[in-house]
């Protein structure tokens, strides 16, 4: 498509004229080949750019004041293609690096507020110890790393054990413990 393009700004630069300048038309194939394809590509289209360009210059018919300057435009501007087939892969690279950096950080954000590892626990009153060494309430420390919150209440075992601690008959029946429950 890109040489194509280039092809159609050759032909349409020699039908103008040498008077008329469509030098910065043959940076768009360019600089579309550099953000769609690899950077190769795009700099052997810089070279055929300027190579149609020379080309176009020379048959035009109008002879420039001193001989060298035909080769010194066509330089300029083969200079001029490749450095924006440079810039504008260069660019695109960068891009195509951020937004794969942007996910990799995004993965790591979500690692991040995962608990994972070993959590120092007290044994008795289950408060764990930061990375700072404090003693923080099991609740208050899983609510700071995750999106997790909590409520309260009593499960059926607890309740019973304040009603009767209260002196009060209790209210709930028990559910069968599993192996791993805790039998207070």
């Amino acid at each position: 498509m890109s040489v194509l393009a280039m092809t159609g700004v050759a032909i349409l630069d020699y039908l103008t004229g040498y008077r008329f300048g469509f030098f910065v038309f043959y940076f768009l194939p360019v600089a579309y080949c550099a953000w769609k394809s690899c950077r190769r590509v795009a700099y052997l289209l810089a070279i055929l750019s300027a190579l149609a360009w020379f080309a176009v210059d020379r048959w035009s018919g109008d002879p420039h004041s001193i001989f060298p300057y035909g080769y010194w435009n066509a330089g300029i501007r083969l200079l001029s293609f490749l450095t924006i087939a440079h810039g504008v892969s260069r660019i695109r690279e960068l891009l195509r690096l951020e937004q794969h950096l942007r996910c990799e950080l995004q993965e790591a954000l979500a690692e991040v507020r995962t608990l994972t590892g070993f959590l120092p626990i007290c044994a008795r009153c289950k408060k764990i110890r930061d990375d700072g060494g404090y003693w923080r309430r099991l609740e208050e420390y899983i609510e700071q790393r995750t999106p997790a919150r909590f409520t309260h209440g009593y499960c059926e075992r607890c309740a019973n054990q304040l009603l009767a601690d209260a002196g009060l008959p209790p209210k709930f029946t028990e559910q069968p413990a599993a192996a791993d429950d805790d039998p207070h």
